[in-house]
Order: C-alpha cells, then sequence, then structure tokens
C-alpha cells in the first residue's frame, strides 16, 4: 500500500491530481492525503511518513520550499515531486538541493505526470528491494532517454524537459562568446552527461552552433556559440 500526500491549496487542483493518481496507481493500494497549508503537510508527514509527497511552490504563509527545510530541520526526508508554476530560479535551486524526484511545471500534461509517478514506483521498487542491485537497475532510475526517441507533449525529444531546457539556456544566456559543455554544467549546476544532450538537441535545432576545438595534450573539445 502506497501512501501519497498532495500539498495543494487550490481544491480543484488538488482533486484533479488524485484524479490523475488513481488512473496510474490502483485504488486498492493507494492512499491519498490531502494538504493546503505546509504546517498541516509537517504535521502529517511526521503522523504517516508518507511514500511520496507532491509538492506545489506557492502555499499561504509558509511555501513549498521553505517546507522542504522544515522536513530537513525536522530530520524527514519525504520523497517529493514538486507540481508548480513557479519558474524562478531561487525556488528551484532550494528545491534540486534538497533532492526533489521530478519538477513539473503547472500547466502539464497528464502524460507528463504519469511518467514523474512512474519513474518514482520504479525508484521506490528499487528501494524496497532486500538484496544488491545491479548497475543496470541504477541506469533505469538515473540515466535519462536519447534524445533521438520520439516526442513528448510538450515537443521536446523524449527524455528532455522544459523545466531543464529552461534552466540550461538560462546558463548559457549568462555564458558570454564561445562555451564548452563543462562552462555549461558548472553555471547550470547539472552534470556534464545532462547538459550535452540538451547542448546536442540545441545545436540540432540551430539555436546554437558548434566546432572542434583541438587541445595541445588530452582529447579535442566541442565549443558552442548561440546563433542570433
Amino acid at each position: 500500500m502506497l501512501t501519497i500526500l498532495i500539498v495543494e491549496d487550490d481544491p480543484m487542483v488538488s482533486s484533479i491530481n488524485k484524479q490523475y493518481l488513481t488512473r496510474i496507481i490502483k485504488p486498492e493500494n493507494l492512499t491519498v492525503y490531502q494538504a493546503d497549508t505546509a504546517q498541516k503537510a509537517l504535521a502529517i508527514t511526521k503522523k504517516i511518513s508518507p511514500d511520496l509527497i507532491l509538492l506545489d511552490v506557492y502555499l499561504p504563509k509558509t511555501s513549498g520550499t521553505e517546507l522542504l527545510e522544515q522536513f530537513i530541520k525536522h530530520n524527514l526526508h519525504p520523497n517529493v515531486i514538486m507540481l508548480s508554476a513557479a519558474k524562478d530560479s531561487s525556488n528551484i535551486n532550494i528545491a534540486l538541493k534538497y533532492g526533489i524526484l521530478d519538477y513539473l511545471l503547472k500547466p502539464f500534461s497528464f502524460k507528463r505526470f504519469k511518467e514523474a509517478i512512474e519513474h518514482f514506483l520504479k525508484y521506490n521498487e528499487l528501494l524496497q528491494k532486500d538484496n544488491v542491485v545491479s548497475q543496470g537497475e541504477l541506469d533505469r532510475i538515473f540515466i535519462t532517454q536519447d534524445i533521438n526517441n520520439s516526442n513528448n507533449d510538450n515537443g521536446l525529444p523524449k527524455g528532455l524537459s522544459d523545466f531543464s531546457l529552461t534552466k540550461i539556456e538560462t546558463a548559457i544566456s549568462k555564458l558570454a562568446g564561445e562555451f564548452s559543455n563543462q562552462d555549461v554544467a558548472r553555471q547550470s549546476k547539472l552534470s556534464r552527461i545532462t547538459t550535452k544532450k540538451y547542448l546536442d538537441y540545441l545545436e540540432k535545432t540551430g539555436k546554437l552552433s558548434a566546432k572542434v576545438h583541438y587541445l595541445k595534450i588530452g582529447r579535442p573539445i566541442k565549443i558552442y556559440k548561440l546563433n542570433k
């Protein structure tokens, strides 16, 4: 039995999220709790230790990201997926540092919601194992799909998200002139494996141009430039 807590101050949105969940997980295997404030969410989390929390950022009095900080303060570490219209880097950085499983920008499609929940279910199943897990099992959790796969509802290739793309484009805008994958990874605070996939996508769509730079020592590197 899975317990999932929806933290959302809009009753209609909370109800829709609950309906989405019951389309993915059989109702007999699911218990859903709902809270419209961070204070209620904290009290419920202390009492039942939910398997997953679907958390909005914009809540009355105490925000969702402030709630994440309260979880840490109270030595609580629930799995969290953020569902929010918040696009500012400060809230996103706090969420990433906490270690959220996913971040969905409102309005999101049911397909994108389903992908996030299914990713959690795989992650949760892996953690429930008593035996040692394999590298292949870990790869299925942590490595995204190739960008040449079929497109998502948002028009991006499968395995790419609007959230990460926006974060990387913001990082690129802060880099003057030419830059490398390492520069983007450092600026965006994402892994080089992740940023490389997005840079390949931006190059493929014509937003970036690239050339190979040969070093005196070591392997050549790819240098990118933003097209006007």
